[in-house]
Order: C-alpha cells, then sequence, then structure tokens
C-alpha cells in the first residue's frame, strides 16, 4: 500500500475509503511486494505464528502467509477491500460486530484470517491478542508525519517479545513530491525506544508501478521487540 500527497493534502479516512470505491486502486499491488518474498524469513522465524497487517487493504501477501501455515490479523479502515479480500480468494468468511470499538470484525470460517475494520489508533491486544511478526508494508510511511509517534506507539504495544516487524518505506523523488515522510533508521530508534532494536536491512529502486507515482526507492527496515 502507498499513496502520495502533498503536505497541505492530509489523507482523512473518508478520503481512504473513498479511494477503494474507484475501480482502480493504484496503491493496491496485484503481486507479491518484492521486499517481501526477499526477506520475509526475518519475520517468520517458527511454524504458525500470528502475523499483523496494518492499513492491510486486500494485501496478497495475507492469502501467502496463510497459505505457509501461519495466521494472519489484518486491520483496515474502509470495508471495501475487506470484502473484496475474502471474496477475491475465495475464501469463506462471515461478518461480526467488533466489541468495545465501532467496527466489523471479518473471519475466516477456519478462523486463519481476521480483518479488523476500525480506527487503527483504537485498536490494541486488547482486541486481537499478542502478535508474533508484522508485515508494514507503507502503514507507517502512509502517516502524517504529526500521527506518526501515535502510530508506533501503538504498533509498539501489539508487539510481544522477539516479534520482528518489517516496515517498507516509500521514498519519494523529492523533485516530483515535496514529502519528508521516509524515516533514518536513527528516527526509528528514537520513536520505538528501549528494547526495540531496528535494522536497516536493504534500499532498492522502486518498481515501474511505484515511479509511475512519484517514488524513487524503497527501504526496509526489521524492528524487534528485545
Amino acid at each position: 500500500m502507498a499513496h502520495h500527497h502533498d503536505q497541505q493534502h492530509k489523507m482523512t479516512v473518508g478520503m481512504w475509503k473513498e479511494c477503494w470505491n474507484t475501480p482502480n486502486v493504484a496503491f493496491h499491488n496485484p503481486n507479491l511486494n518484492e521486499l517481501f518474498i526477499k526477506y520475509h524469513d526475518k519475520m517468520l522465524t517458527r511454524p504458525g505464528m500470528r502475523i499483523f497487517v496494518p492499513l492491510c487493504g486486500k494485501a496478497v501477501e495475507m492469502k501467502w502467509l496463510v497459505d505457509q501455515g501461519h495466521k494472519v490479523v489484518g486491520l483496515e479502515a474502509a470495508p471495501v477491500p475487506c470484502k473484496a479480500f475474502f471474496e477475491e480468494n475465495n475464501i469463506p468468511y462471515k461478518i461480526h460486530e467488533m466489541k468495545g470499538i465501532h467496527g466489523e470484525k471479518y473471519e475466516s470460517l477456519d478462523n486463519n484470517v481476521v480483518i479488523y475494520c476500525c480506527d487503527f489508533f483504537l485498536f490494541s491486544k486488547d482486541v486481537c491478542g499478542e502478535i508474533d511478526g508484522i508485515w508494514d508494508s507503507g502503514g507507517l510511511n502512509s502517516m502524517d508525519v504529526e500521527d506518526r509517534d501515535k502510530y508506533i506507539h501503538r504498533i509498539r504495544s501489539l508487539m510481544g517479545k522477539g516479534c520482528v516487524n518489517l516496515t517498507e518505506f516509500v521514498n519519494f523523488d523529492k523533485s516530483i513530491v515535496d514529502i519528508t515522510w521516509s524515516m533514518t533508521k536513527e528516527e526509528l530508534e528514537r520513536e520505538f525506544g528501549e528494547g526495540f532494536k531496528v535494522e536497516d536491512i536493504t534500499q532498492m529502486d522502486a518498481p515501474k508501478r511505484l515511479k509511475d507515482q512519484g517514488c524513487d526507492s524503497l527501504t526496509l527496515f526489521a524492528i524487534t521487540k528485545t
């Protein structure tokens, strides 16, 4: 998931939902993320893990994880991709009202994948239980600068001991888009704080799909709760 806008146009939940109502969603990648393919072993350290995918859309990595025997917990603000994920992958599911938070819970009948459709900033371990790994492909990246610390605080609170959070950043071409969203290893270390180790894994050129949206490169970090 990736999208860009200038600093004057703050992305709201309403705008996000509206994006999903258009036929061609620019930030949905129909193929497995290249960095996920190469580095998922950093996160998947044992069989049968519970992997959290924040602001998941209908990410194809979720289906791959389930097929490998892991359980997936997704979080999304818009109902359209929640339904689409299950229907496009022919996964039977049911919808429940959430308890304690306004929202819906989309859950496969085999309980291997659940997507919560609610406000990310109200989501907690009380709702979903402890998480073993996180695939964050653009969730933190899409936050406006003033919401980053709040986002990281929420992510931190979900991570159990040994949990590895693979966080991908889309770096924008500064000559096209004036955005300072990308974070350095030092900034991430400062934000996550004591008890977390941050590893700068790799950087690669953005694929054409993202270059067309003004993106320059992709950076992947592994953040581990020690």
